[in-house]
């Protein structure tokens, strides 16, 4: 553990990493104008907020994008100040205000076609990617940022928020596939008041939509890969149209579908984007943009990867367990030599759908179809001495159905008159009958965003606010896959008269799980003001009110089963304060303080206690206060940037553990601790040539329990290089994921189980422009092949006990334990015709 002392020296240390150990020739300013801004408009004034030198560039004049000097999320207004950070895949703006990473567009149009944008950020500083054993993209994957989870942190596209409606995850391969993502920047950091969403404190993935363009022209791409994967896309730039006031408008489309790596487990996707950025008049902008999404893939809803059975192995009384080399039960799993019946046993590393009708894991009986769409209208307006405004109004719609195979017996029906003397009961369905279910969960989201700027000689002033209404249906129902017929397995009233059994729903509902309705109102009010008591110095406090409605209408309530009607209303006031300085035209430092919160999701819903509304009405949102500090420097020949943190979580919700208490409700259980370093650097030694790599040390520990919490790497790093020739461009780059654990810590003050040892895999990519108009390319996934273990789904099933103080402890490995992993070494080759 590092303690007090040994941290601060280590955060003053990384401020001071590029004043000192660089030689001179380095430190130098920058020698050229970067080419991030080729596309802005020129003439276009620069940004009083945003001090870019002539040695600089900035995307802060790009109208139309989300990120030009009208910004909600302005550190992402990005200013490079050299060559060598402009051609790193992974960089941060100058002026930043909290610890970024800029991912290039240059990296994601070579990276991996069907990449989703969780994959686009796994080399950034200490994001950590499960989920990904059906091929890159393939299968929906998941984020840790800093052992933040998904639904700990926001992802946005064009800084309006997006996530479920249930609680503020999200669904990578869902809505926005590569084709429609200009750039991607991660803040590691809440951003200030102006940054919107449910869940800012773990940080903002912020997508930006494709760009437009002056000249005409487009390009239509193939690309074939692994596992029958097909990739067909298409991109048509219309340049300036005169006619229209100078309007710009880029379409594309994306088709996929791939066998995928994991057995019987198909994917397909179909995407169609559109923008136009059209001026009216000299004083405003109309940004129209729209995407419509469809995917399917057959995965099992229930099963969360392969099991492989001999975990128990040589453990006294279990002729089946696995020891280590100190003979005691093993702390770590590598998902190796597993039992011959297992999932691994049988089908390998790649099982993820069987073909056999007689099982609930047939491939058939697994599919999952969602559709998305996702819309928005944005006007901007230049209203003369210093004041602008901009306008954004939008909605996004997402429908997933599930079928899946399910655990357990079919039920056909009842026996019994359902009288007291006579209730009903359950009838037992063939044994070789398939349980599973139907699961529907559909929802549309409107939303408005309004700010006005006021830009003046000391700075600038931003008042704005958000609001947002969703509706949401969801539901769970069972059946009899093998028949087609509904199984009635939930639980029912009987008709023995008792209190219990008359709340519950009668045997004609003894099928569905839930069938729920539920919305949201929430609105957030912000203001801030960037002062710039002179010009390289920006301190900018803010504020901001959260005010978050969400009511349930549920028939059958999910887990109660019974009826309910309520809803909760949570409130917060935010504080905000950053100040961005930049020493040098190419150096600067930073530092923020804010505070987030999380709102309770539907969850905290699903409760039958008749404490539930006095509980929804002491359940406070969960908190956060974080603090940072960081430098970004771009020299000559290195570019570096490093930055150190503290976050405290308070307010945790959890379910209750006190003696007594009702576990069914959710309260606030207690704190966790987040900090630590981070930092990246570009080194150009030759023209065209680009080293680079990041690394960082995460420390996430439960205040509670003193230990790491689950799926928070210790470490992560990066390293990689890119060399462009004229039409050449070669690249590699490997990602270290440290050390974690799968689960929580159970108390067991001998042993923590199911920690998941480092790994690493590397990407490689090639490609060769022919003349104008031709280019082909190579890229290469998992270079060296690794198929280290990501994730495990643990099972107490068939595991050893030992009993400590008189409570029992899990101290070995359950025969039902679930591994998912790497996924196995893939290329895809690709033809693209510009025209």
């Amino acid at each position: 553990m590092m303690n007090r002392t040994a941290f601060r020296a280590t955060l003053l240390a990384a401020a001071a990493t590029s004043a000192f150990l660089l030689p001179a020739h380095a430190i130098a300013g920058p020698d050229a104008t970067t080419v991030a801004a080729k596309d802005a408009d020129a003439g276009t004034a620069k940004d009083a907020s945003v001090p870019a030198t002539d040695d600089q560039s900035t995307s802060a004049n790009q109208k139309g994008q989300a990120n030009d000097k009208q910004s909600l999320t302005s550190s992402d207004i990005i200013v490079t100040g050299s060559r060598t950070a402009e051609s790193a895949p992974i960089t941060a703006s100058l002026t930043t205000t909290q610890p970024q990473s800029a991912v290039s567009r240059d990296y994601i149009d070579n990276a991996t076609a069907t990449s989703d944008f969780n994959e686009l950020i796994a080399l950034t500083p200490g994001v950590s990617i499960s989920g990904a054993g059906n091929g890159y993209g393939l299968s929906e994957t998941k984020a840790t940022i800093r052992g933040f989870q998904d639904g700990e942190y926001n992802v946005t596209y064009d800084s309006i928020p997006f996530a479920d409606t249930n609680n503020p995850t999200h669904h990578s391969t869902s809505f926005f596939p590569s084709n429609t993502i200009e750039t991607v920047v991660v803040d590691r950091g809440p951003g200030n008041a102006s940054q919107l969403g449910q869940a800012s404190f773990g940080g903002n993935i912020n997508l930006y939509s494709r760009g437009v363009k002056d000249e005409m022209g487009g390009q239509v791409e193939a690309i074939l890969g692994n596992w029958n994967t097909f990739v067909a896309r298409a991109e048509l730039q219309s340049g300036k149209i005169d006619s229209l006031g100078g309007a710009r408008v880029v379409l594309t489309g994306q088709y996929m579908r791939s066998d995928g790596a994991l057995t019987y487990s198909p994917v397909g996707s179909k995407n169609l984007y559109g923008k136009a950025v059209i001026p009216i008049g000299s004083a405003n902008t109309l940004t129209v943009m729209s995407t419509w999404n469809r995917n399917y893939y057959y995965q099992s809803d229930v099963l969360k990867g392969a099991t492989c059975g001999s975990a128990t192995k040589g453990i006294a009384g279990f002729s089946n367990a696995a020891l280590g080399p100190d003979g005691k039960a093993l702390t770590q799993l590598s998902g190796e030599n597993c039992a011959a019946s297992s999932n691994v046993g049988v089908y390998g590393r790649n099982y993820g759908l069987g073909n056999d009708p007689t099982q609930q894991d047939y491939w058939k009986y697994n599919r999952t179809d969602k559709t998305t769409d996702f819309s928005y209208l944005r006007l901007q307006s230049d209203l003369g001495s210093g004041f602008s405004m901009d306008n954004r109004a939008y909605m996004y719609g997402y429908t997933n159905n599930t079928w899946s195979g399910n655990t357990g017996n079919v039920v056909s029906g009842f026996s019994g008159a359902g009288t007291p003397a006579s209730p009903y009961k359950a009838v037992a369905g063939p044994a070789t009958d398939i349980l599973g279910y139907s699961k529907m969960n559909k929802y549309r989201v409107w939303g408005y965003i309004g700010q006005v700027d006021y830009d003046f000689s000391m700075g600038k002033i931003r008042v704005g606010g958000w609001y947002e209404y969703a509706v949401t249906d969801r539901h769970n129902i069972d059946f009899d896959l093998t028949t087609g017929q509904p199984s009635y397995n939930e639980k029912f009233n009987n008709g023995n008269g008792t209190t219990a059994q008359n709340a519950l729903p009668p045997t004609t509902l003894a099928n569905i799980n839930y069938l729920q309705h539920s919305k949201w109102n929430q609105y957030q009010l912000f203001g801030e003001f960037e002062f710039r008591p002179i010009d390289s110095l920006s301190i900018t406090p803010g504020v901001k009110y959260v005010h978050f409605n969400r009511s349930i209408d549920a028939a059958v309530n999910q887990k109660t089963r019974l009826p309910l009607d309520t809803s909760a209303t949570w409130t917060k006031t935010l504080p905000f304060l950053t100040i961005n300085w930049q020493a040098m035209s190419n150096w600067s430092f930073y530092g923020q303080y804010a505070q987030g919160m999380y709102v309770p999701d539907l969850s905290s819903f699903y409760s039958s206690s008749g404490q539930l509304s006095s509980a929804l009405d002491s359940l406070k949102p969960q908190t956060t206060t974080n603090y940072q500090v960081g430098t970004v420097w771009h020299g000559n020949k290195i570019s570096v940037d490093a930055d150190a943190y503290i976050i405290n979580v308070n307010n945790k919700i959890g379910t209750c553990t006190t003696t007594g208490c009702d576990t069914t409700l959710l309260v606030n259980i207690g704190q966790v601790r987040y900090k630590g370093v981070e930092g990246q650097v570009s080194y150009m030694p030759v023209t065209g040539l680009t080293l680079f790599a990041n690394g960082s040390y995460n420390y996430a520990r439960s205040v509670t329990t003193g230990a790491q919490i689950a799926k928070a790497p210790f470490t992560t790093a990066a390293a990689g290089f890119i060399y462009r020739n004229g039409g050449f461009r070669l690249s590699f780059n490997q990602k270290y994921t440290g050390p974690q654990y799968a689960t929580e810590f159970s108390g067991n003050p001998d042993l923590r189980l199911y920690r998941i040892r480092p790994y690493s895999i590397g990407d490689f990519a090639i490609s060769q422009e022919i003349g104008k108009n031709l280019r082909l390319g190579v890229t290469v996934n998992n270079v060296f092949n690794s198929r280290a273990v990501t994730a495990i789904a643990n099972s107490s099933s068939g595991a050893p006990t030992v009993t400590i103080n008189g409570k029992s402890y899990q101290s070995g490995y359950g025969q039902a334990d679930q591994f998912s992993y790497l996924p196995p070494r893939s290329f895809q080759v690709s033809a693209r015709l510009k025209f």
